[in-house]
């Protein structure tokens, strides 16, 4: 049987998350040991402190993503330090939108070079996105070195597509890993999610997902 939680970052991300909630999640990931626990920047030190050993992930620029490159770049050096793992860093959705490959390229460079051996993900949010605008942004993203491309911050008007991940396999392949994120709340759709091509799911759901049985 799959063990699906080695595929979940098991996320709270929410505004009015207090240390006590992080806290919580880390004790869910001593019992569960999810792929990682994705949490606030703010949060980094809290949640390593409670346990050494433990898999973070960051998110960068979130959720709007329209911070200069210089300043994403210092939310990743600072969140480096702070204990992250892995940085979900979210693109600048208006100049994908706008074709600017030198500016998005010149900006996927300077954060790989930030991050160094650390795995970066860039957040596309396909809600907002065609197809064409998807493809564009995947192939800088291949072209630049990024670790995974991730679909959604969560925050928009809707999440993950399956059609989106499908598109995303069948044209770039292996070049790049998939997370796949955004309203993905039970086993069942976390596995069409996988078996589709998704390399990590984002949720906040990882408790029910991991938790499901099969009636």
């Amino acid at each position: 049987m799959l063990d699906i939680a080695k595929f979940l970052d098991q996320t709270n991300l929410k505004q009015d998350a207090s240390e006590s909630d992080i806290i919580k999640l880390v004790e869910e990931q001593r019992k569960y040991n999810f792929r990682s626990l994705c949490i606030a920047p703010s949060f980094l030190q809290v949640a390593r402190k409670n346990l050494q050993n433990i898999y973070l992930s960051t998110v960068i620029a979130f959720p709007n993503g329209y911070a200069t490159t210089e300043s994403k770049i210092f939310e990743t050096k600072d969140a480096i330090k702070n204990g992250a793992n892995d940085l979900d860093i979210v693109s600048n959705i208006g100049r994908i939108k706008m074709r600017d490959y030198e500016y998005l390229s010149k900006e996927v460079n300077c954060l790989r070079e930030a991050c160094k051996d650390h795995i970066i993900k860039f957040i596309i949010e396909t809600s907002f996105l065609s197809k064409e605008d998807i493809y564009f942004i995947t192939n800088i993203l291949v072209e630049e070195g990024a670790d995974f491309v991730k679909t959604s911050t969560g925050f928009t008007k809707y999440g993950a597509n399956l059609e989106d991940i499908k598109f995303i396999k069948e044209n770039f392949g292996e070049k790049i890993k998939i997370k796949a994120s955004g309203g993905i709340s039970d086993y069942k759709t976390a596995i069409e999610f996988i078996s589709a091509g998704a390399d990590v799911i984002g949720t906040s759901h990882g408790l029910e997902i991991i938790n499901y049985k099969e009636n």
